[in-house]
């Protein structure tokens, strides 16, 4: 009779490992899936910010083109 409450006993922890397992890995599963997502979205938030941050460049660039051809024609 001990024997098999033993038994009994080692497999009730056994399932419970098992449970406790599937149940880590599902949240893990589920973790990684919001991980990727959100790097996506700092993806193309960075990207975005590096396109704003190019035009910038590009608009300071043509004022600087367009002073310089200002200052030119003044001095004509």
């Amino acid at each position: 009779m001990n024997i098999n409450l033993e038994l009994f006993d080692i497999g009730y922890i056994i399932c419970g490992f098992v449970a406790a397992s599937l149940v880590f890995g599902f949240y893990v599963s589920k973790l990684k899936k919001e991980i990727k997502i959100l790097k996506r979205q700092y993806e193309k938030k960075s990207i975005g910010a590096d396109d704003s941050s190019l035009r910038v460049k590009t608009l300071e660039n043509k004022i600087k083109t367009l002073e310089t051809a200002l200052k030119k024609q003044m001095g004509n």
